[in-house]
């Protein structure tokens, strides 16, 4: 069993990422990406996870291990795609298969018991994997407004020189994407497990708890002392009157249903 972690970007999916990593049970890449070519014969998916190293190379870590060391963050994320795909190759250059993720994923998190990979887009091509017996799924959501907000400040400062950000870098595009991402979760919502990112800020350690019992492991061995409910409700301040208008035009009554308003 692998687990695959999602949302919309901004939702709180590294958060995630970083309680299911710290628990001892559980062993969670940060954005490999590496489900999205399940499936494919060997030199795809190896072509693939070059790939992704190619285009992150130190802009995070793919295991948080070694996040902290920025200076040798780029050869780190190159060494473990590598050690990650000589034990691939170690079972042929058949197509990889979650069996054969897991195997090569429990050399590198030998402690674990559940190890998976999280990556905010899976939300969005969800429909590849929905019906694999072998995995998973984890979705958090957020308010749309705050997601937004927080997305338009990445945007602006972070994220300003990335080659995809005209794509999504206004108020109207992001909110059309989190109403599509929503809709996503929804038609899925009897085949994952789903958090709502205000909920686990409010009460975690019942959600930690309740994401315990789901994944049937000790729920002490999540550190709710990360986190700190101090980001709900920053749209007030992060959003133009007009960007408010504009999402709420949008995504109105999606916040509407889920409860937001």
């Amino acid at each position: 069993m692998a687990l695959m972690i999602c949302g919309h970007p901004r939702s709180g999916t590294t958060l995630l990422q970083q309680l299911c990593d710290g628990h001892p049970e559980l062993g969670v890449t940060n954005e490999l990406g590496n489900f999205t070519h399940l499936n494919r014969f060997y030199p795809a998916y190896a072509h693939h996870l070059l790939d992704r190293w190619q285009r992150v190379q130190g802009g995070w870590a793919f295991d948080v291990a070694y996040a902290g060391e920025k200076e040798s963050l780029r050869a780190n994320n190159l060494r473990f795609v590598l050690r990650h795909l000589g034990h691939l190759l170690q079972r042929g250059l058949g197509r990889v298969t979650v069996p054969r993720l897991e195997a090569a994923y429990r050399r590198s998190f030998p402690q674990a018991r559940i190890l998976g990979d999280k990556w905010p887009h899976y939300l969005f091509i969800l429909d590849r994997f929905i019906d694999d017996p072998g995995l998973i799924h984890l979705v958090i959501y957020r308010d749309g407004r705050d997601v937004t907000s927080s997305f338009l400040k990445q945007v602006r400062t972070t994220w300003r020189d990335a080659p995809w950000v005209g794509k999504i870098d206004t108020a109207e595009k992001i909110a059309q994407r989190w109403v599509r991402g929503i809709d996503i979760m929804e038609r899925y919502a009897d085949k994952v497990y789903i958090m709502r990112y205000e909920t686990l800020m409010q009460q975690p350690r019942e959600e930690l708890n309740r994401l315990a019992a789901w994944l049937a492991v000790d729920p002490a061995g999540f550190d709710s002392a990360m986190i700190r409910p101090t980001s709900i409700g920053k749209y007030q301040t992060g959003l133009t009157e007009a960007e408010l208008e504009t999402v709420m035009a949008i995504a109105g009554p999606t916040l509407a249903r889920l409860g937001y308003l």
